[in-house]
């Protein structure tokens, strides 16, 4: 049975070299609708031009900056300005780039009211099912892709104590998995009263955009994901599925590439490219999916292929103690601060 018709958003602060192979293999798995990238105003030509030829659904290009303005007036610059964090490790795009998520049908017209969210680094491959229609009404189901045992306990506390003290409802947790599963399905009504729970806790009717980032001011951080699915659990529990971590997590990886680390160095011996280290990240490599697919079933066994491969972009992936990273990097092969790739 076919699943319903939905649409796939993704924040994307900038194109990278496997942005090709994420969106093309999100079409080849789940056959979306449609395809909505929210990306920096000078992202948005470059990434038409070049999408022109790739073998995706339907897709749609939205510039960040005034993503919200036409519903609500507030333009990125006026969101982002009312943080005050001093030094902080997160960024104002980083909450921003939240928001995106939590906000998405107020700046994208007919936007399902089940849309998946999924991070622009994160390319499926022995993938899970997101949509299960074997019952009367289908269960939109994400996969757990993070071992709860791994990570910063006093970051994982915050974004808790947040949840306890804005949205008075207990964290869900979870025996094995975090539920900071870079992708997570948002239902637009139960937004709404998480919205409207925002704008109760501060007995404010400012914009709810607005208020999150007074929360950040007030808390330090807050994780959208985490957030959505304990307020869901507390209202809603019929409409959370997911998947163990033991059934997909087991086999993820996490590591550094940004189209100069161990994993494309690989990809492109495989396809007589040059890979050697002085290639730029910007260099114009934008392999498709049946490419890398290919590439990934020749060296790893055919019964152990990963379920996903998150492609890190930021070098303090790079600088990272070993104490710090999570299990999904410290068992990667493409994870230069472990054991040498063996491809």
């Amino acid at each position: 049975m076919a699943h319903p018709p939905f649409d796939i958003v993704i924040p994307l602060f900038r194109q990278r070299w496997n942005t090709r192979a994420v969106l093309e293999g999100l079409t080849t798995h789940y056959a979306p609708r449609s395809i909505h990238i929210i990306t920096p105003e000078p992202e948005v030509r470059s990434l038409q031009s070049k999408a022109q030829n790739w073998q995706t659904a339907p897709l749609f290009i939205h510039p960040e900056e005034p993503f919200f303005k036409a519903q609500t007036g507030l333009t990125k610059n006026d969101i982002c300005a009312v943080l005050d964090l001093g030094k902080s490790l997160y960024t104002p795009g980083w909450f921003y780039q939240q928001l995106l998520k939590l906000g998405a049908a107020e700046g994208i017209a007919d936007l399902s009211e089940w849309y998946l969210v999924w991070d622009s680094d994160l390319l499926p491959v022995e993938t899970w099912p997101v949509v299960d229609v074997s019952q009367a009404s289908p269960r939109y189901t994400f996969a757990l892709l993070q071992h709860n045992q791994w990570g910063n306990p006093q970051i994982v506390e915050t974004w808790g104590n947040w949840i306890r003290s804005v949205l008075e409802v207990d964290p869900l947790t979870d025996t094995e998995g975090t539920f900071i599963p870079h992708h997570m399905w948002f239902k637009q009504s139960h937004l709404a009263a998480f919205q409207q729970q925002v704008q109760r806790y501060f007995q404010s009717e400012d914009h709810w955009l607005l208020l999150m980032m007074r929360s950040a001011n007030e808390f330090g951080t807050f994780s959208e994901y985490w957030s959505y699915v304990s307020w869901v659990m507390a209202i809603a529990p019929d409409d959370l599925a997911f998947h163990p971590y033991e059934r997909y997590g087991i086999t993820t990886e996490r590591f550094f590439d940004d189209g100069t680390g161990l994993f494309s160095a690989a990809l492109r011996r495989h396809q007589g490219a040059d890979a050697l280290s002085t290639v730029s990240p910007d260099a114009d490599f934008s392999p498709s999916y049946r490419a890398i697919a290919a590439f990934i079933r020749t060296v790893y066994e055919p019964n152990a292929l990963p379920s996903s491969l998150s492609f890190e972009s930021s070098p303090r992936h790079l600088k990272k103690d070993e104490a710090n990273m999570h299990i999904e990097e410290l068992r990667s092969r493409w994870n230069p601060r472990m054991a040498p790739a063996q491809a």
